[in-house]
């Protein structure tokens, strides 16, 4: 249990400040947009490689605590509902997830350093070679267009720019 408390801690409080600083410049985060395949597979992998690089002998069967209570302290959203998501989506691997867990890897590169994130062997989904177009605009079902290029791994062109895209942003 050591493990996962040390996992999950980590998890909330190099993602939270994050995610607040974002709520406050985007005046707040519509809550269906944590269930949205993108920043699940984001926030997922996220959680999985800080926690895992904090605590390296978090055993497999321990992480989905982890990822559930860390989602749920970051997000303030009831922890129970991120597991079916985040298990159907990692199934499935539809595109809009995949450049989720992508875009996740490289931030995470970037907050914890490139060596760190190798160190634990974590490897995207996603082939990180990816067009011109793919980077700067790329679509989903919605009609959104996402501004972002998940080779920078800057937070604010991962996430902060999915999110200002999504409808109700204002209404939260």
């Amino acid at each position: 249990m050591a493990d996962v408390r040390r996992g999950r801690r980590a998890a909330v409080q190099t993602i939270g400040p994050l995610v607040e600083r974002s709520r406050a410049s985007l005046n707040g985060i519509p809550d269906t947009a944590w269930r949205d395949p993108y920043l699940v597979g984001f926030m997922m992998t996220l959680i999985t490689i800080v926690a895992r690089i904090e605590s390296r002998n978090l055993q497999d069967h321990d992480l989905g605590i982890v990822q559930s209570q860390a989602w749920g302290a970051i997000t303030g959203m009831d922890a129970d509902l991120i597991g079916e998501d985040a298990l159907t989506l990692s199934k499935s691997h539809p595109r809009e997830f995949q450049h989720g867990c992508y875009s996740a890897t490289m931030v995470a590169s970037r907050l914890c350093g490139s060596a760190a994130v190798a160190s634990i062997g974590y490897e995207p989904w996603q082939d990180p070679i990816v067009s011109a177009e793919e980077q700067i605009f790329s679509g989903d079902e919605r009609g959104a267009i996402s501004i972002s290029n998940p080779l920078t791994g800057n937070w604010s062109d991962n996430f902060d720019a999915f999110i200002a895209t999504l409808p109700s942003n204002s209404l939260c």
